[in-house]
């Protein structure tokens, strides 16, 4: 009789990274994919960013719980610390920055900051700016979440940093920029974090929002049919994404708060696209919201449809967030 052997870890990706457990070297520098570079060659930053963030192997002991990146696989650790404890993950900026707004002055001129005192729509309400005009904001949010609520992992300050969404606001040329600097802050906030215990190492986590457009439903009555966003140009604006995230120093990737799961796949296809692109061994997670008593996504998936659709990306953890409970 075949007896099945439990499961040990999650699923693991097809790559061959993933399949070793090959650990990220953080030496993005390396990475010189042509369109990688491509998206580099158009940032905004106004200095050459730091891309590389490895660690001396000997910055603190070997062995679970410590962690050093460069030297230690993240996808065992995760595992190991999945397996072993309940681990918090936090990082819901919009709510947080609505806290900071009541009781200090945040208003248009605060979100232009120096950079953007002159640009040419109101920029009041795009929190993710923020991470470039008022940064001390952004890190000091990420460092409660760290050090009050005692978070293993912290999402960035990056829902919205897409070409699609920042539409909006016009600043569609900065979303690399955008993604940087969101995580940097986090991978600072993470970094000091964890030198105050090394046992408890924290973790950034790559914040993927859905943007403002769905790939599946129609936003027009009259004509069931008529998209305004194409699966292609998703990837193109999620890529762009991951790359910013990616070179600031995030450890994880999450796709989140999905009620389109094109819009999912689309993202999951980036990420993969990127993980090729780069041979390197990244964990995603994947979060999805349901909109109603019903408990579906907006595209009208239930949860089970929802992960079937997506399983194929073999992500380490599924979960829901900002839904009905």
């Amino acid at each position: 009789n075949a007896h099945p052997n439990p499961a040990t870890e999650p699923p693991l990706p097809t790559s061959e990274a993933a399949q070793n457990h090959t650990p990220n070297p953080y030496r993005n520098s390396n990475i010189t994919h042509e369109k990688i570079a491509a998206i580099r060659a158009k940032a905004t930053n106004p200095t050459p960013p730091k891309i590389d963030h490895c660690q001396p192997s000997d910055t603190y002991p070997e062995s679970f719980p410590h962690f050093v990146r460069g030297r230690d696989s993240l996808r065992e650790y995760i595992t190991s610390l999945f397996t072993s404890r309940i681990a918090m993950y936090d990082g819901a900026m919009g709510t947080m920055i609505q806290n900071y707004a009541k009781k200090n002055k945040l208003e248009e001129e605060e979100y232009r900051g120096e950079r953007f005192k002159d640009w040419k729509c109101n920029t009041k309400g795009n929190n993710d700016q923020l991470s470039i005009t008022q940064p001390h904001i952004i890190k000091g949010i990420y460092k409660e979440y760290l050090e009050v609520g005692g978070s293993d992992l912290i999402g960035t300050n990056t829902f919205s940093s897409t070409t699609i969404a920042m539409g909006d606001y016009e600043m569609e040329d900065y979303v690399y920029e955008l993604n940087y600097e969101g995580a940097r802050l986090a991978r600072e906030a993470c970094d000091e974090v964890t030198a105050k215990d090394p046992t408890k190492p924290r973790f950034v986590v790559g914040a993927i929002g859905p943007t403002n457009r769905t790939g599946s439903i129609s936003p027009s009555v009259e004509d069931p049919s008529a998209r305004n966003v194409t699966f292609d140009e998703l990837v193109d604006a999620y890529f762009e994404q991951v790359v910013g995230l990616m070179d600031g120093g995030a450890d994880i990737l999450m796709v989140e708060t999905i009620f389109d799961t094109l819009n999912a796949k689309a993202a999951l296809y980036a990420i993969g696209e990127y993980l090729e692109f780069s041979g390197l061994d990244i964990p995603v997670f994947v979060s999805g919201t349901l909109v109603d008593q019903s408990g579906r996504t907006l595209s009208g998936q239930t949860g089970e449809a929802f992960y079937a659709s997506i399983r194929h990306a073999k992500p380490m953890c599924v979960g829901l967030n900002c839904a009905l409970g």
